[in-house]
């Protein structure tokens, strides 16, 4: 996973007190305004924005960040939900890293690449050898391979092949100390300050808690919440702990990925329900027939992208992937008759065509709500909730409960085959109060998701949204766990401090972007990342919203 030299790195501004590393550094207002939001709800601007194009030069930004104690940022696209990609330090944008290197071995089925790369052209890489990176969040057009690793993200197709985590063989990092370690699965790593620490303050007391550990953890489908002590106890290879940390234990350069064959054949099948009752009985037999996905759209949502209808429950979607000879036709035809139980208007698809067009509505989610006026903003704030799928309607009927209770609408879709649905909120924030409305709802879903046994966040990591609230999942004990580890990796506290776990104040929404307690920032830099938002473009440098500085 060696890159190629960078012959032409991009010419530099430093910030004050940086050495001159290969990169760009900025502290203007108009590019510390640009990195103060991501998608999501929140605007921090930060004190600074730093742009490596080398690994050398992320080594030698940690060293000068751990002297000073300033905390850093890593970034790619922006585009995560739960704030991990915004604080009051340096942002670090990885998406020019070592010139994105993108490596496909077919031989092996494995590519090797930079963590600025996206998913989409790794995508397209890996399609010209017949393969593909099973894992495939709707933002693969834009995310980066380094923010994908850093939530364990999924995407429709985990509920047959899992989140990120099983298909990452190796990773290159840069630790808390300024040292580069590569972590490799079944290899114990070499002799480094993270690595020795970690053996020496932590592993002894997550081994001695082991049974606590699994007792606790919550029995999910797939889980992006705190640090992955069950994976790691599991597997013993300390990439299980990097994976899902999002940047809290070291800055992810470099990844070697898993890959396999593209299925040849698809089918699927879109079932409009009665009520969202029959998701507990529904799914789990559908599950047994092995699909690719299982989406559900709320009638919520479906109001929203003009397709309401009272009798309507909602949609589900199931779709089903193979090979030639595989019986495809047969579970396609099981799962007709499952969803005739509680179903209506059932649809089939026999290829990739057919399936894009039952999918169409599915696809227009995201860019829907955040086109919104001014007044009804949509506000991800319990966004990622992940419970047992037999809990999945009680789940729903907890959300509306909550939403109502204090007059905010809701809206529900995501992926039923694991227990996660996305839910976004949609307060008006012209009326008096709206952020307590919405503060409550958090609480009150929060308790919710323990008390079903769920974890709050499924593939989009835990942020800082998230970050006050896993006491709730797991329990003081297994929180002193967690800081251990972040202890051991990060003594100095510089690496996405307030992420994963709480840092200061505990005001999970006190760092709005709407509202009148939103940090102000140029109007016109202000009105371009709204338009990043509402047209899901985060594939944009946001150096190039801003120019080059006065």
């Amino acid at each position: 996973m060696t890159a190629p030299p960078i012959t032409a790195p991009p010419t530099a501004t430093w910030l004050p007190g940086l050495p001159h590393l290969n990169g760009t550094g900025r502290t203007d207002p108009r590019a510390r305004a640009a990195y103060s939001e991501g998608a999501g709800i929140f605007r921090v601007v930060p004190a600074g924005v730093a742009v490596p194009s080398t690994t050398g030069a992320v080594r030698e930004l940690v060293s000068w960040a751990a002297h000073r104690r300033v905390p850093l940022v890593p970034r790619g696209a922006g585009s995560g939900m739960s704030g991990g990609n915004v604080g009051p330090g340096v942002i670090v944008d990885l998406t020019a890293l070592d010139g994105c290197p993108l490596e496909v071995h077919p031989w092996v089925r494995r590519a090797c690449t930079g963590a600025g790369v996206t998913l989409r052209d790794l995508s397209a890489e890996a399609k010209r050898f017949g393969l593909r990176l099973p894992p495939d969040p709707s933002s693969a057009r834009f995310a980066t391979l380094g923010g994908m690793v850093s939530t364990n993200a999924a995407g429709p197709r985990s509920v047959r092949v899992g989140s990120v985590r099983r298909w990452v063989h190796a990773l290159d990092l840069v630790t808390a100390d300024g040292e580069s370690l590569s972590l490799r699965r079944g290899i114990p790593p070499r002799r480094c300050a993270a690595v020795e620490r970690f053996e020496r303050q932590a592993e002894p007391a997550l081994r001695a808690a082991r049974e606590m550990i699994l007792a606790r953890f919550p029995r999910t489908r797939k889980n992006s919440s705190g640090y992955a002590l069950d994976a790691w106890l599991a597997s013993g290879d300390l990439l299980d702990l990097v994976i899902g940390a999002e940047g809290t234990l070291g800055i992810v350069t470099g990844i070697e990925w898993r890959l396999v064959s593209i299925p040849s054949r698809y089918a699927g099948i879109r079932a409009a329900l009665r009520s969202p009752g029959v998701l507990g009985d529904v799914v789990p037999g559908l599950l047994a027939l092995d699909p690719s996905a299982v989406e559900y759209l709320d009638a919520t949502f479906l109001r929203f992208v003009g397709e309401p209808d009272p009798g309507l429950a909602g949609l589900l979607m199931v779709e089903f992937e193979g090979d030639d000879g595989d019986s495809i036709e047969e579970r396609v035809a099981e799962a007709r008759r499952l969803l005739a139980r509680g179903a209506d208007d059932l649809r089939e698809a026999a290829d990739r065509r057919g399936l894009e067009e039952l999918w169409s509505i599915r696809h227009a989610a995201s860019p829907t709500l955040a086109r919104l006026g001014e007044r009804r903003r949509s506000l991800q704030v319990i966004e990622d909730a992940c419970v047992p799928v037999p809990a999945l309607a009680r789940y729903i009927t907890e959300v509306r409960a909550a939403a109502e209770r204090h007059g905010v609408e809701a809206v529900i879709f995501g992926h039923a085959g694991d227990g996660n649905l996305h839910v976004n909120l949609l307060p008006d924030v012209t009326r008096p109060r709206w952020e307590e409305r919405i503060a409550a709802i958090l609480a009150e879903v929060t308790a919710a998701v323990a008390l079903l046994g769920g974890t709050l966040s499924g593939e989009h990591g835990d942020g800082r949204l998230r970050a006050h609230a896993l006491s709730t999942i797991f329990g003081a004990e297994i929180i002193e766990l967690f800081r251990l580890v972040k202890q051991a990796f990060d003594p100095v506290g510089i690496l996405n401090p307030g992420v994963k776990l709480p840092a200061g104040e505990d005001r999970p929404l006190g760092a709005l972007k709407v509202g009148p307690a939103a940090a102000p920032i140029p109007a016109d830099i202000e009105a371009r990342l709204r338009e990043v938002e509402r047209d899901a473009g985060y594939a944009v440098s946001r150096l190039d919203l801003v120019g080059e500085p006065a």
